[in-house]
């Protein structure tokens, strides 16, 4: 069981993670300004716009995360993903990992509320044989159908929604011209105060209401948001940070190959894969 509870760890922070910071799409985008300031605000929020536009063309895309997790620690993740429907193919690394499975990475396969997970060969010595572990987040009781819910409604880690997001912050700003990976990139930074965004957006959607409600059972109060766009107005990479009561949270992404060809995923064989939620009955039977 030692396992199961390292990739359960791993595999739902991940994903809680990206949820929280995803959901936040269903916030409309304000544009306010005031003073001497109105016209550059305007013309940020004009390049917001676009952004928002452009990304919204594109249904997938690649992607490399890093995440720093409170009671995980460093997860790395690198592969491509789709949205509508939701379908991930990525290789991800944690310490955690390492320590329980003696494997550098491992393989993660996720389509709808279902995720596939390569525990590779020092894995297997610890399930009967089998390299693959099952986990349908919406046979985990209501906790994980939620987070089946809400990873799928805000569609894992779709940049269009950190443009949302920032544009929402109410503070938004140009940065300055910057090389992101060797791409010539403009850089706009804003800080989301998640009070002010609920009194402003209160009752406007249920996503919004519930990443707000997820906010403050974390105890995060702000976010701050960066994002680097390119001569195409689609972003390149995307920087987000907060404060918790469990710790600090700190995710970058950065996006490539831009397109609109679905993420196929195929299950692997019944025969070499292990279900995490009999896994749990077992345990608690014997």
């Amino acid at each position: 069981m030692r396992t199961a509870r390292a990739l359960c760890l791993v595999a739902t922070a991940t994903l809680g993670l990206a949820a929280l910071t995803s959901c936040s799409a269903a916030s409309k985008a304000t544009d306010k300004a005031t003073g001497s300031a109105k016209g550059a605000v305007a013309s940020v929020a004009d390049a917001m716009s676009l952004t928002s536009k452009q990304t919204a063309k594109y249904t997938s895309m690649k992607m490399k995360m890093t995440e720093v997790v409170p009671k995980v620690g460093t997860i790395t993740a690198s592969g491509e993903m789709s949205r509508d429907p939701l379908a991930m193919r990525m290789t991800m690394s944690n310490p955690q990992l390492t320590s329980a499975l003696g494997a550098a990475s491992i393989q993660m396969m996720m389509s709808g509320s279902t995720m596939y997970m390569n525990l590779g060969s020092s894995g297997a010595k610890q399930l009967d044989g089998k390299h693959w572990m099952k986990m349908d987040f919406a046979s985990l009781g209501a906790q994980g159908k939620a987070l089946s819910d809400a990873m799928n409604k805000s569609n894992g880690q779709d940049p269009s929604d950190a443009v949302k997001l920032l544009t929402s912050s109410g503070d938004i700003k140009k940065v300055g011209q910057e090389t992101v990976d060797g791409v010539p990139t403009t850089h706009y930074a804003g800080t989301v105060d998640m009070k002010k965004l609920a009194d402003q957006e209160a009752g406007a959607d249920s996503g919004l209401k519930n990443i707000i409600d997820q906010a403050g059972q974390l105890g995060m109060s702000t976010e701050k948001v960066d994002i680097w766009i390119d001569s195409r107005s689609l972003p390149v990479k995307v920087h987000e940070t907060a404060s918790t009561t469990q710790g600090n949270v700190d995710i970058t992404v950065e996006y490539s190959d831009f397109g609109t060809t679905p993420v196929k995923i195929t299950p692997p064989p019944a025969s070499d894969t292990v279900d995490f939620a009999t896994m749990l009955k077992d345990a608690k039977t014997s």
